[in-house]
């Protein structure tokens, strides 16, 4: 009973256009060498024809925009961005992202096709009944275990198009996990902001990525920006670009392990 009226409301909720947010749990292994995972909450957010699937701090910062008519980003700091915004009416796919030095928005259109296997193995997932199904994209092997009990073609990231919503998807190399932890309502009004960015194409990515490697303070010395460091009792410190520079390439090579392997960067 408890089951049907979950269900019940569900579709009630979708069709008062009720924004619907369904949170996953990301583990995630930035280094592939290397046996150690980062978790971080993420949110799928549903209303009418579109979805956006983000992170606490990024749908944060919609919000922001939402009210003040200004966005702060910031800088971003991750290597591995998983911003998606999904028209669900002409089925586009765009992968926003924000610059690593400074927070300049650009939008990736994701035509990938996912060719969906649906098997008849069958398994329990708390109390949903799931069954799997699996796909390859971006040069990875996805298992996912999709729900007919929330009548939704939708998951997390790029995944959708299976008939009942994602409700575990993960990669056999155990680089990526999303699982479903909970589902909320809230108020459209307060969260439902989706940021905007210049389209480019993977290879313009690419290149931005290179050339930030390649100088990661490039665009702070163009732009004349001020870059002050202080220490614990904010005391300035001596800045050795070069050092920091060094650290900065560092990290980028031993966090190289993107979602997307066939879009995966050779770091020199």
């Amino acid at each position: 009973m408890k089951k049907i009226f979950f269900i019940l409301l569900f579709l009630s909720n979708i069709l008062s256009a009720q924004l619907v947010s369904f949170v996953y749990e990301i583990k995630h292994k930035p280094n592939p060498d290397k046996e150690i995972f980062e978790t971080s909450n993420y949110y799928l957010d549903i209303i009418g024809g579109q979805s956006a699937f983000r992170s606490e701090k990024e749908r944060y910062a919609d919000s922001l925009m939402l009210k003040n008519g200004y966005w702060e980003g910031g800088p971003k700091t991750s290597l591995n961005q998983l911003y998606i915004i999904k028209n669900l009416i002409n089925k586009s796919i765009i992968k926003s992202i924000t610059t690593l030095s400074m927070h300049d928005l650009y939008n990736i259109s994701i035509n990938d096709k996912l060719d969906w296997e649906i098997l008849p193995e069958r398994m329990k997932i708390g109390d949903m009944d799931c069954q799997k199904a699996t796909v390859k994209y971006g040069e990875r092997n996805w298992i996912a275990w999709f729900s007919q009990s929330i009548p939704l073609q939708e998951g997390p990231y790029i995944f959708h198009g299976l008939p009942g919503l994602i409700i575990k998807i993960f990669d056999d190399k155990n680089d990526y996990d999303f699982s479903l932890i909970k589902t909320i309502n809230v108020d459209k009004n307060k969260t439902f902001y989706l940021r905007k960015g210049k389209e480019i194409s993977w290879e313009t990515y690419e290149k931005i990525q290179r050339d930030y490697y390649s100088d990661p303070f490039a665009e702070i010395k163009t732009r004349n920006i001020k870059y002050k460091v202080t220490d614990e009792k904010g005391n300035p410190v001596e800045i050795n670009l070069k050092q920091m520079a060094e650290s900065t390439q560092k990290r980028i090579r031993e966090n190289n392990n993107p979602i997307e392997l066939n879009h995966k960067i050779n770091y020199k």
